[in-house]
């Protein structure tokens, strides 16, 4: 599959289907335009770094983000599990 970025054409080869391929594409080239008008005398090389480090930047708050919220399922549960194991001990046998 062919995409584009910065409007040069870049053939890609991956597992992920071609549209989720696209998208991938289209942040980066997104990100790079946006980079690209406010540091107009930067290299590409140097705008594809700070692009990387911002999507890097980006998807470690997400993971930790993502691994907070686990931990909070997590303690829910057990208090969940405990709850019904405590009502359970005292309600009354069933017909």
């Amino acid at each position: 599959m062919t995409v584009e970025v910065l409007g040069r054409p870049l053939a890609l080869k991956g597992t992920l289907p071609p549209e989720r391929l696209q998208m991938v594409a289209q942040v980066v080239d997104e990100q790079l335009r946006d980079l690209q008008r406010a540091y107009p005398a930067s290299t590409l090389s140097d705008l594809a770094i700070l692009v990387a480090l911002n999507l890097a930047c980006e998807c470690l708050e997400i993971k930790e983000e993502f691994q907070q919220l686990h931990a909070d399922i997590e303690a829910r549960s057990r208090q969940l599990i405990q709850m019904l194991e405590t009502h359970d001990a005292y309600s009354p046998p069933g017909p």
